[in-house]
């Protein structure tokens, strides 16, 4: 029998981080590499968060179940719930070449799993949704840690431009958070902002909605913002996203404060 686990959730919300968390272990207690583990935690993070919120919101009541295998050369992820038929492969992709001003925010989830898995599929069996994705394990270096499923946000100023850090994980449980750092942030009249991601493992949609709406309040002449410390999945997710075009990502924070 395949190695793997299996777990089932409700209505609560909170089963999103849990199975985020139960990947990250798995992960490690399987010397998993680190982009196939942070990129299935960041289509956890999507695919369990919507059924919770959107299928299950209106009626009150539902029920879903996470499977996870891991093949000879994969990772085999099926996600099942009783809601509403919902295909997520039916949806266009957004286009991901409007600027800050032009773009709606959210709407990017579906689009970065899409991106990110080797194989996503969809079926409506008996009364549930089922999408099964697929991560080729491929070559990468083996890791043994799984990441941290929260986040820490730090903030400090040098000069007249404020750097927020955010360390662990910027996703559906976490973006509050980080929503409450940047309002804070703006309601002190700032205008300056640089974000330091060196120590942030993944970011998921839920992220990239907190960074556009403070990139629309933030547009030269009279406010910038400007990102540093990308990890290989976080710059993947920006890549897929259109972030990496339409927000300013430097490699350091002396650079990312140059002229800011």
């Amino acid at each position: 029998m395949a190695p793997g686990f299996q777990m089932t959730f409700g209505t609560d919300p909170g089963a999103v981080a849990q199975a985020v968390a139960r990947f990250g272990e798995f992960a490690e207690a399987h010397a998993l590499p680190t982009p196939v583990r942070r990129s299935i935690q960041v289509a956890l993070d999507e695919f369990v968060y919507n059924p919770i919120v959107y299928g299950f919101a209106e009626r009150g009541s539902g029920e879903g179940e996470l499977r996870v295998e891991l093949e000879e050369a994969q990772v085999r992820v099926t996600i099942r719930d009783d809601g509403p038929p919902f295909d997520p492969l039916a949806y266009a992709d957004p286009d991901t070449t409007l600027s800050v001003d032009e773009r709606q925010i959210g709407g990017l989830g579906i689009h970065l799993v899409r991106q990110m898995m080797d194989e996503v599929s969809y079926q409506r069996r008996e009364g549930w949704n089922v999408v099964v994705l697929v991560k080729r394990l491929g070559r990468g270096t083996a890791d043994v840690q799984h990441g941290e499923n929260h986040m820490d946000v730090s903030t400090r100023t040098e000069r007249d431009i404020t750097i927020i850090a955010f360390a662990g994980n910027l996703d559906s449980n976490t973006s509050p958070e980080a929503q409450l750092a940047i309002d804070a942030f703006l309601a002190g009249g700032g205008k300056k902002l640089v974000v330091d991601f060196s120590a942030l493992d993944y970011i998921s949609s839920a992220g990239l909605r907190v960074l556009l709406g403070a990139a629309k309040k933030l547009q030269p002449p009279n406010g910038g913002l400007r990102l540093f410390g990308l990890n290989e999945t976080v710059r993947e997710v920006f890549e897929i996203s259109g972030f990496a075009k339409i927000l300013q990502i430097r490699g350091s924070a002396a650079e990312a404060m140059e002229g800011l």
